[in-house]
């Protein structure tokens, strides 16, 4: 019997799951300053995230709450406290996905990381988490940042997003600027991190696209935010099994 075809919507890219769209931005309930609420909510994310580690101030858990609660906040205030609007239930077919998505990123980080290398003339920053000493209360404190990272992506994905449909009323186009100005305010918000221009935009940046294709092609958050931890998890795994 012949495999019956996916239909695709109109406006749709072709390896987007049907059924399952983005919240708000066709909705012409949802004002537009809602969409300025949710990009507002994720710059003030990235000068926390630069201004706390700048001055050292606040400490790690403070940034790490900061980072979750303003974008939660932001969002769930669109969503009229809808949590289902980014929240999908899981599926297994996501597990393939997630696991593809955490070794491209992988190896981008690895290639990316060496292009800035010589494109600086130095070496590159690795995760500050290297660095850290991890007992049980910062690994709680990583998976609350890592999620707020993920909303701080997706709010400022859908907040561009709902902008430039209702200017343009073109889907495409307006997902793919959406997603590569996500990655450019995402790659700065960690400037003061690693320090390095070149790196942030290059690895960090747009290193960060191929985690949010996870959640481009779901609609579920739990998927990009599964691939986050994995890539952040599994060199702190290596390196502590290292240093067995």
């Amino acid at each position: 019997m012949e495999k019956a075809k996916k239909i695709v919507p109109e406006g749709w890219f072709k390896w987007e799951r049907p059924g399952i769209d983005f919240p708000f931005y066709n909705d012409d309930s949802v004002p537009a300053w809602h969409a300025w609420l949710l990009i507002g909510a994720t710059l003030l994310v990235a000068v926390v995230m630069n201004v706390t580690t700048f001055l050292q101030v606040g400490g790690t858990a403070f940034k790490a709450f900061l980072v979750f609660l303003l974008p939660l906040a932001a969002l769930l205030f669109v969503a009229h406290g809808n949590i289902g609007t980014i929240i999908k239930k899981p599926r297994l077919g996501d597990i393939p996905l997630i696991l593809i998505v955490t070794v491209l990123s992988m190896v981008y980080s690895f290639a990316a990381g060496a292009l800035s290398g010589l494109i600086t003339g130095g070496s590159t920053h690795g995760n500050p988490l290297m660095g850290e000493t991890i007992d049980a209360g910062r690994i709680a404190l990583i998976f609350v940042q890592l999620f707020g990272e993920e909303l701080f992506k997706t709010n400022m994905l859908i907040g561009i997003l709902l902008l430039l449909f209702r200017r343009s009323n073109n889907r495409k186009s307006a997902v793919v600027i959406a997603v590569f100005a996500t990655a450019l305010v995402f790659g700065l918000a960690h400037y003061a991190a690693y320090g390095s221009i070149v790196q942030i935009l290059l690895v960090q940046g747009l290193g960060c696209i191929i985690n949010v294709f996870a959640y481009l092609k779901t609609k579920n958050i739990l998927t990009s935010y599964a691939a986050h931890l994995l890539l952040d998890f599994i060199p702190l795994g290596l390196a502590a099994l290292g240093a067995v």
